[in-house]
């Protein structure tokens, strides 16, 4: 006969192996896990380290296009798109040759302004500025005095600086000619307006003014603000600081971050409503030329060691000198795409990045009117007055 199976109870000791093995199992599936995410990392490390200490040694053609450029035009950067202008208009064209617009007008001395893929374009003391951006026309504005500088943001407002005797005038326009807001200056008020950037969102204006203080001259740099902020201030300024120094040229590298260059100093301002002195560096020697980009700006100078004929000095947006390189390449312009920056001649280029390292230099068969940095650092495109060729660097 059989009798009735007991349940019984569990062994305590059975039950706590068993936990054991499956916190085993678990804890070799995390290290397994965590092991390849190393690799994974490592890899990735490796490979960004080869990618960003590559040096390339020549170039292949991928493309070449035909292109037909008057020999007094100008080419410039606009957005990723060239653009061409003269006396008798301006176009723009994409990196393969095709023109997106064309604009034809009269002028004696076009000046021109660009903030991102936006350009006004005004004929200097004449009274007419055309204002694009690389789809198309944007609007035209009409002044009723002369034009002495502009400034455009990337949403296509204007600020011109115009000319009335013994007042200046700064104008801030709309694509269309509307009049947004104005304000005056004089000599003896705040001196003649030398520099005035607007931001790229259009909310901010930076004037470098200058003008003679006990037999030498002073500097100022003025901030006005002309959104809902600065609608609550005396003609909308801000902000401002005094130099003893002459300060032609100030800009913005963001909407809440701008910087200027005197002749003895760099300074860096951020704010997006109400700019501060964010810091101050005094330059030893001369400034030949300032180019930037949202994250650094690229001093130029003479090598007074005579190590090289030109150095540059790079500070990132914090004020800090990043880089400090020499080199003797007889340069038309920089152009800073990222953390790597391009040095071009008529026929030469350098290529080398934050760290210093030098990616590529060489000569390209045809003369570099512009050069514009391709998607990677091995591509670029070179833009003569024949032809616009874009090369991959091996």
């Amino acid at each position: 006969m059989f009798g009735r199976k007991s349940a019984g109870k569990k062994n305590p000791a059975s039950r706590g192996n068993y936990t054991n093995i499956i916190v085993k199992h678990k804890l070799q599936k995390f290290y397994r896990i965590v092991l390849l995410l190393l690799v994974v990392v490592a890899v990735v490390a490796i490979a960004w380290i080869s990618h960003k200490n590559k040096v390339y040694t020549d170039y292949v053609v991928d493309e070449r296009h035909d292109r037909t450029a008057s020999s007094n035009a100008h080419t410039v950067v606009l957005g990723k798109y060239i653009l061409t202008y003269s006396n008798d208009g301006a176009n723009c064209s994409d990196t393969k040759g095709k023109v997106i617009w064309n604009e034809t007008f009269e002028m004696q001395n076009p000046i021109v302004a660009i903030n991102g893929s936006a350009v006004a374009i005004g004929d200097y003391n004449g009274r007419k500025i055309f204002v694009m951006n690389t789809q198309g026309s944007l609007g035209s504005i009409s002044t009723n005095l002369p034009i002495r500088s502009l400034s455009v943001s990337e949403d296509g407002i204007v600020a011109a600086v115009l000319d009335d005797s013994e007042v200046t005038w700064i104008y801030l326009y709309d694509a269309n000619g509307e009049v947004k807001v104005t304000f005056k200056t004089t000599m003896s008020q705040s001196g003649y307006p030398i520099d005035v950037e607007l931001s790229p969102n259009s909310n901010l204006a930076a004037v470098s003014y200058l003008s003679p203080k006990d037999g030498g001259i002073k500097s100022s740099v003025a901030f006005y603000n002309f959104g809902e902020v600065g609608q609550n201030e005396i003609d909308n300024y801000m902000s401002g600081y005094d130099y003893q120094a002459v300060v032609p040229y100030v800009e913005f590298m963001t909407s809440g971050l701008a910087f200027a260059v005197a002749d003895d100093r760099i300074m860096f301002y951020e704010g997006n409503q109400k700019p501060v002195s964010k810091s101050e560096t005094l330059l030893e020697d001369e400034v030949q030329a300032v180019y930037h980009n949202e994250d650094y700006v690229a001093l130029i100078f003479y090598d007074v060691t005579g190590e090289h004929k030109y150095v540059m000095r790079v500070f990132d947006s914090n004020g800090t000198l990043r880089l400090s390189k020499g080199f003797d390449l007889e340069y038309k312009s920089v152009v800073i795409e990222n953390d790597v920056f391009y040095v071009y001649s008529d026929s030469e280029c350098m290529i080398f990045n934050i760290f210093g390292t030098e990616k590529y230099k060489g000569t390209v068969d045809d003369t570099i009117s512009l050069l514009i940095p391709g998607d990677s650092v091995n591509k670029m495109t070179v833009v003569s007055t024949n032809s616009i060729v874009n090369l991959q660097l091996e």
